[in-house]
């Protein structure tokens, strides 16, 4: 099954897809198997991390200080996709969650292609 996950963005930031993704592979019908995500635009890229204020604040300050001043040079740190197993719901840790990193300075819908495979 493919489909994909729209993230109304407000620009620069870290946005929680994890319920979108939970709901895809819930609407496949399968039981076990892998989602394949991966981000279409060039400046967004796919993270795991524990969706806390301080984690992600700590993550932005992070891409902050770096000393690039291209945005595409911080991109190419990170992955634009992420594959995900589920097994009667999604194999992430207990503080986990899949996000989209936009490093676009300007807001807009931002899509992620996701591939349910079982």
């Amino acid at each position: 099954m493919r489909a994909e996950i729209v993230v109304e963005s407000g620009g620069r930031g870290l946005y929680d897809i994890t319920p979108q993704l939970q709901r895809l592979v819930k609407a496949s019908g399968l039981e076990r198997g892998v989602a394949i995500l991966y981000s279409v635009d060039p400046l967004c890229r796919l993270v795991t991390i524990e969706y806390d204020a301080d984690l992600v604040g700590d993550l932005m300050t992070l891409i902050s200080n770096l000393k690039a001043r291209n945005p595409y040079v911080v991109a190419s740190i990170f992955q634009p996709s992420v594959v995900v197993p589920f097994e009667g719901g999604l194999l992430l840790g207990a503080f986990q969650q899949i996000c989209l990193l936009d490093l676009n300075e300007a807001g807009g819908a931002r899509r992620v292609v996701v591939e349910v495979v079982g």
